[in-house]
């Protein structure tokens, strides 16, 4: 691929911008800065001074920018003046908890502030859990530990009396379910902190967002103050998007990684998938079958994470496809080169993975090579839009009733409930919810409040990533392969479907349901599957209506009803054959807003199912430009007639139980939506509708029926109805 084929573009290397704290600095801490030739770059400055001024602080500067630096200082400051203060440190995975130890073990011996930092997680040993409560004021963890140990208060009850600081790092990867159970679960914290007259600060590192403050007070509860006046230099880096023609970009994608590497630039790749990261890297291996390029995924074995990160540190491996997994800022040494393999959903995405690149001054290429898919397209088309486009807003929804019921049980087993004093944590709707579960007699009221009376630990029943339950096994023989949570097997590991594991395939033979067990056999076949589906949805409630001009867009509570019917087998991106399968329907209720079509929208009858259903796909499409979401977090249903409205209609769902707010925003912003699609539609120059317009990976119906002519017609009517025309260039 050379580079005429190519969009190119370079970002200047950028001096670095100085600053001195307004706040006075020990005397300890600016012999250590004198010692290790520090000068504090702005934004680590003005968040020492923020924080030492008490004030919560969300910072939003990019990768590499030094923000470890910036939020451990004044924590370090706070903890040596005060023998008793501790903090804690919250990571989104383990390799990064492991990678930050280092730094701030080396920050607190050469501080002499004897914090004695220490890990607290799944991983470590039983008998060294108690001396690390008793003795560490700085304790590692992340989110999942966390929510297990509040239940253990009394244990912990000298470190939360003394809790200074809470620390979370990548904060913009609490989003969606995981996000909003992440709120929750902060507030449980909090609670319980409070109850010990502890009233900790918040600092939260994160990506650029739309949205900085608003997200960080809505995930702790609490008012911010957000710093994103970036200081830190930057390396030259030069910026690449291209479009393959007749080839998938995940082929295209290998080519290029392949001639990195043999233009010696180690290379890092991101994909959108765990099966497109298995794929990338077979193919990768075909072209360079040295045993340099390696996958990367969640579900691996930790061991097999460790050796991975650790060859790519040392310069052993080139090149390493992945999914989002190494997208967090953990330090895998500095790379040459970054290929984004279709767009993974946000800007904030983008940014963030493209930072892998061009650390410790080197200059950097980084590449975006769209997919085939109608929002990919749009940037090849309009590159400038790309560079252009804003960070987008993180939705969460800590008052889902199905959320919030979880960990209002969880929150009366670790400390009594009483409304007059956390109803404040949790809201207006925590005493009806109470109630109800006092009438299931999983709650029992007492003068000291609520406590738990259930059988079942509630935190073992409440998974942060959502209401699926543990987690399933993928197994071949007594091996185990990987893991994977009930979504992901529901969609990938129906009996019959194709897994790709480190480059081996495997056919699912049985399901375990009871035992959440999925056993596999080694295939040498080259096909791969996708499950053939149907969605019914029905309206329980109409919640609101938002009128944009002409145009009504409904948003309330529905059921959607989910059923894979068999599943398509496919040589490369041609079906060659489909397979029937008999399994048990999926259904929960969650939040959606819809939209009716009147008659005189110009339509033909018989052109109308395939009007609306590209009209339903393209507004899909669409969304992730303005909610931060991936297509796989939303969900559509069209039909010519639906029972509940006694009209064509189109629905688009938030895909988990109870909503976390998708649908509830895109109604709000439902005419820049529309617009856009029209832009995404209009724009491919195809006539019948492909994979670049209308086409879904994910329909259940396999894209049919698609009218394109008439999904144009329609979007333009509606655009129209809506009264606002957005123009994007």
């Amino acid at each position: 691929m050379d580079d005429q084929d190519m969009y190119v573009t370079c970002e200047e290397a950028r001096d670095p911008r100085y600053q001195i704290p307004a706040c006075p600095v020990s005397e300890k801490l600016s012999r250590y800065l004198a010692e290790k030739n520090i000068r504090l770059y702005t934004h680590q400055a003005q968040t020492f001074d923020r924080v030492s001024a008490g004030k919560n602080v969300i910072l939003t500067t990019p990768t590499a920018s030094g923000k470890t630096l910036a939020y451990v200082l004044p924590v370090l400051e706070r903890l040596i003046s005060d023998p008793d203060a501790s903090a804690l440190f919250i990571y989104p995975t383990k390799a990064l908890t492991r990678d930050q130890l280092l730094f701030i073990q080396d920050a607190d011996a050469a501080l002499r502030a004897r914090t004695k930092p220490a890990i607290y997680d799944g991983d470590t040993k039983a008998e060294l859990r108690p001396k690390i409560r008793a003795g560490s004021r700085i304790i590692l963890t992340n989110m999942y530990e966390l929510h297990h140990i509040l239940g253990w208060r009394a244990k912990w009850g000298d470190f939360w009396a003394n809790l200074s600081f809470v620390v979370i790092d990548e904060a913009h990867r609490y989003r969606g379910v995981f996000g909003s159970n992440t709120a929750l679960l902060l507030r449980r914290m909090r609670r319980i902190c409070n109850f010990y007259d502890a009233d900790p600060r918040f600092i939260l590192s994160s990506a650029t967002l739309g949205n900085a403050a608003a997200f960080a007070e809505t995930l702790t509860g609490l008012p911010f103050t957000e710093v994103d006046d970036d200081g830190s230099p930057r390396a030259r880096r030069t910026f690449r998007i291209c479009a393959p023609e007749n080839t998938s970009c995940i082929t295209a994608a290998a080519d290029l990684i392949t001639s990195q590497i043999n233009a010696g630039m180690q290379t890092l790749c991101f994909t959108r998938s765990r099966n497109a990261a298995e794929i990338a890297a077979v193919e990768c291996r075909s072209r360079h079958p040295s045993g340099q390029v390696a996958s990367y995924r969640g579900g691996y074995r930790q061991n097999e994470r460790k050796e991975i990160e650790s060859s790519l540190k040392s310069g052993d491996i080139s090149g390493v496809i992945s999914t989002n997994a190494l997208e967090v800022g953990i330090d895998i040494g500095s790379l040459d080169a970054v290929v984004i393999c279709g767009f993974p959903g946000s800007m904030v995405s983008v940014l963030q993975q493209a930072g892998r690149a061009g650390r410790n001054g080197r200059d950097a290429v980084i590449t975006f090579v769209a997919g085939s898919n109608p929002l990919d397209q749009y940037y090849a088309r309009n590159p400038e839009a790309f560079f252009k486009a804003p960070c987008e807003e993180v939705i969460l929804g800590p008052d889902n009733p199905y959320l919030l019921s979880s960990h209002l049980l969880c929150a009366v087993a670790e400390l009594p409930y009483r409304p007059e004093r956390d109803q404040k944590y949790f809201g207006d709707l925590a005493n009806e919810i109470l109630a109800g579960l006092k009438n299931d007699r999983l709650v029992s009221s007492t003068p000291k409040g609520y406590v738990y009376c259930g059988v079942e630990n509630p935190a073992q029943t409440t998974p942060l990533f959502g209401m699926t339950g543990n987690a399933w096994s993928v197994r071949l023989d007594k091996t185990l392969l990987e893991t994977m949570d009930e979504n992901q097997a529901y969609r990938e590991a129906y009996p019959g479907a194709v897994i790709l594991h480190q480059g081996q395939r495997y056919r699912v033979q049985t399901v375990d349901q009871d035992n959440r067990i999925i056993r596999v056999e080694k295939t040498a076949d080259t096909c791969h599957t996708r499950p053939i589906s149907t969605t019914e949805i029905t309206i329980s409630s109409r919640e609101k209506t938002k009128r944009h001009n002409d145009l009504l867009v409904h948003f309330g509570e529905v059921m959607v009803s989910s059923q894979i019917l068999g599943y398509s087998v496919l040589e490369y991106d041609q079906i060659t054959a489909n397979c029937e399968l008999s399994l048990p329907p999926r259904r929960f209720v969650t939040k959606a807003c819809w939209i009716t079509i009147d008659d005189d929208c110009g339509i033909r009858p018989e052109a109308l199912p395939g009007s609306l259903h590209g009209t339903e796909h393209a507004l899909i499409a669409a969304m992730p430009r303005f909610v931060m979401c991936d297509r796989s977090d939303i969900g559509g249903v069209s039909t010519p007639f639906h029972s509940d409205t006694a009209a064509p209609t189109i629905f688009l769902y938030d895909g988990v139980s109870g909503g976390i707010g998708l649908a509830e925003k895109a109604s709000e912003l439902f005419p820049d939506i529309l617009t856009f699609a029209r832009e995404l539609v209009d724009g491919c120059p195809c006539k019948e509708g492909c994979p670049s317009c209308l086409h879904s990976p994910k329909c259940g119906n396999n894209n049919q029926p698609l009218d394109k002519a008439g999904t144009k017609h329609l979007l333009a009517y509606l655009e129209t109805e809506s009264g606002k025309t957005v123009v994007y260039k």
